[in-house]
């Protein structure tokens, strides 16, 4: 069993290579948002502890004297202490107020700002009053930040190699389980190959694809068994049909030869009628091949099933006048198909012949109807019948149940091959119902004239 875990393998790669990708794909997504979120929030923040400061500094302005109330610099000090941050107050003429990096009074400071630092106009009443610098202490603002999306982004990949170890484990089981079934199929469609009909799919109780599969190929191997026992009983059924006639016309010929018996006229008929056995049956043979090759196509033209039908039964009624059978037949409506009319002749000689052959007394009762789009025959007697568990088999190849009876009427097992073979050919059905000693019902349907 070569690359027996291929299709497990290729399951499993597709099924993690797929979520895998969608995994970083989201990863990096929610990276990203992450990122430029956190970076906005910052800034959001920011500037609303600018407009608080300025707000603050506003009020804390009195027009009239022009000063500042003194309790405003512990605010904003207390205010830069807590979020980590330095400001700086300069008045209308730029000179520096208060800084809260030094806690105090800076009145003549002359330097430039530095770098990240934010610059506010305080206006009040449309009156510019003075000016606030706002500098963020980068290296404990920035290394709170960074700590926290690193701690973000360890948590985030350590969530994705917890997810794609989950989704491993679950790829692995659903390749197997899909797999698998599909082995157990291969092995047994390997069986087969090898001529092991008897192995079996143990099909599951369930409505999918793969269980179908099995029940298709358990479908096929039951086929298969079939018709290798019909097979094998082909070859014993031929083998007796030619040994028979074979075996006769040898010892009579023997006889003549040896002088044991003279050639009388009787003795030349037993001979000729074995002939004319052998001949019957490779005729069967022939008009059986004929109408399973595809490539012989019907002499189709439109025909009246009902004169087909009474045709076919004045032919067979004359040859078992001396058996006291009456056969009447039905025919009410007119029903017109298309078809081959010496093919469906053959069809309903057959069917009518085999109900005298197997009815020793009653009747045999034929009837023609329409039924919906399509043409009906009926042909009942009230024969012998056939057992329930031969009628899958009755159109079989030298099928004739019970043989011993059937080796009497001297027929071959052909006849309803060729039958079900015909009515195939003209699109149609047969189907065949019967009861022990109490008769046969064939019912054969053709499509109506379109």
């Amino acid at each position: 069993m070569r690359n027996r875990g291929g299709l497990s393998r290729k399951l499993l790669i597709s099924h993690a290579g797929v979520a895998l990708a969608a995994l970083l794909s989201i990863v990096l997504l929610v990276n990203l948002v992450m990122n430029v979120s956190f970076n906005q929030y910052q800034k959001n923040q920011e500037q609303a502890e600018i407009q608080s400061l300025l707000d603050d500094l506003k009020d804390a302005y009195h027009e009239s004297t022009g000063q500042w109330n003194t309790n405003v610099w512990m605010i904003i000090s207390h205010q830069a202490m807590v979020s980590d941050y330095i400001v700086r107050v300069y008045d209308k003429d730029h000179q520096l107020i208060w800084d809260t990096s030094q806690m105090g009074m800076q009145r003549q400071v002359d330097s430039q700002p530095m770098q990240d630092t934010i610059t506010k106009t305080i206006v009040k009443g449309n009156q510019q009053i003075g000016t606030m610098e706002f500098q963020p202490v980068n290296e404990t603002s920035q290394s709170l930040n960074q700590q926290f999306l690193r701690m973000f982004n360890t948590l985030l990949w350590a969530a994705m190699l917890l997810v794609i170890a989950g989704t491993y484990l679950f790829s692995r089981y659903l390749a197997k389980s899909i797999s698998q079934p599909l082995l157990e199929i291969k092995d047994i469609a390997s069986r087969m190959r090898e001529g092991d009909l008897t192995s079996r799919v143990v099909v599951i109780n369930q409505n999918t694809e793969i269980d179908d599969v099995g029940r298709a190929l358990n479908h096929l191997a039951d086929g298969l068994e079939k018709q290798d026992q019909l097979r094998k009983l082909l070859t014993a059924d031929v083998a007796h049909e030619l040994r028979t006639p074979l075996t006769t016309i040898q010892s009579h010929l023997e006889a003549f030869q040896d002088g044991i018996w003279e050639p009388t006229p009787d003795k030349l008929q037993v001979c000729h009628d074995q002939v004319l056995r052998l001949v019957r049956l490779i005729s069967d043979l022939e008009n059986l091949a004929a109408v399973e090759n595809p490539m012989v196509q019907l002499k189709t033209e439109i025909v009246s099933l009902n004169d087909i039908v009474e045709k076919s039964l004045n032919t067979v009624s004359s040859q078992f006048r001396d058996k006291g059978l009456s056969g009447d037949l039905i025919s009410t409506n007119d029903v017109w198909i298309t078809g081959d009319r010496s093919r469906l002749v053959q069809v309903f000689v057959n069917l009518i012949s085999n109900a005298f052959k197997y009815t020793s007394s009653g009747s045999i009762h034929i009837e023609v109807l329409k039924e919906k789009a399509e043409g009906v025959v009926i042909v009942s007697d009230t024969g012998m019948g056939i057992p329930e568990d031969e009628l899958s088999y009755i159109f079989e190849r030298f099928y004739r149940g019970e043989k011993s009876r059937n080796r009497k009427t001297g027929g071959a097992g052909i006849g309803l091959a060729v039958v079900q073979a015909i009515v195939k050919a003209h699109a149609g059905s047969i189907h065949v119902e019967s009861e022990i000693n109490k008769g046969t019902t064939v019912r054969v349907r053709l499509p109506l004239i379109r």
